[in-house]
């Protein structure tokens, strides 16, 4: 499924696995919020568990298809098992809280699932456990005299830049390494104090981190926030929140 990033959630043996497939989706048939899992199991026991969402779906009262009936019935008995407890579902809503509780405001975003209405992340909230995190001030620029930056950091970089910073790459950063742009040096070998900080610190896919890490390629960080790469022939490139620009000679 070109583009869908499957995330493995259980493989119990070659053949066996359960997939969920979570990036957003266009076309006919999807909407905002969204995902779908992919079962590859026993035949038995997949018989037997659709038996179950065909049985829960049967005592839905509504004139919609079956399918979307089968789709409710699949949360209901998730709930079920859980002991009617409310599910824990973890996720970064980029938002003002005010927002959610304006009604005049229609849409926010979610990492990895892109724009997402109002009224579905209310759902959300509405039905699940929620923790809420206090909203990160992405101009601060605290430093310091470490190597690994704490974890306030580590966040306020994966949201500024959300994907590995490298030419063309589309990694999460969430899945990245946090790169210092300028070499980190000891402290007890003579480095400088407040050598990390977020404007010295990158996401890099641990692919790109051993490219730069072994100098076939270098960057920088420039004033206006983009990366200016030079690759291992000469060639650069600008990498910024709309994606990366070839620069001519």
């Amino acid at each position: 499924m070109p583009g869908w990033r499957a995330r493995r959630i259980a493989s119990a043996t070659i053949g066996l696995s359960v997939e969920l497939f979570n990036d957003p989706v266009a076309g006919p048939g999807h909407w905002a919020g969204t995902s779908m899992l992919q079962i590859i199991g026993d035949t038995v026991d997949l018989t037997h568990l659709l038996d179950l969402v065909d049985a829960e779906a049967a005592t839905i009262d509504t004139d919609d298809p079956l399918g979307v009936r089968q789709a409710m019935a699949v949360g209901t008995l998730i709930r079920r098992m859980n002991g009617g407890r409310p599910p824990r579902f973890k996720l970064y809503v980029h938002a003002e809280f005010a927002d959610l509780l304006d009604d005049t405001v229609g849409v926010g975003s979610v990492e990895r699932l892109g724009p997402l209405t109002m009224d579905r992340i209310r759902d959300w909230a509405g039905r699940c456990a929620v923790t809420v995190l206090p909203v990160l001030r992405e101009d601060r620029a605290d430093a310091v005299d470490q190597h690994d930056p704490p974890a306030w950091m580590r966040e306020l970089v994966i949201l500024r830049d959300g994907h590995c910073v490298h030419p063309y790459c589309q990694t999460d950063a969430r899945a990245c390494d946090l790169d210092h742009i300028v070499e980190y040096l000891d402290l007890d070998r003579g480095g400088p104090p407040g050598q990390t900080h977020p404007g010295n610190l990158a996401p890099l896919c641990r692919r790109h981190h051993r490219a730069k890490t072994r100098r076939r390629w270098r960057y920088r960080r420039e004033p206006d926030d983009s990366y200016l790469w030079t690759g291992p022939h000469g060639r650069q490139y600008r990498v910024d929140t709309h994606g990366t620009t070839p620069v001519a000679p």
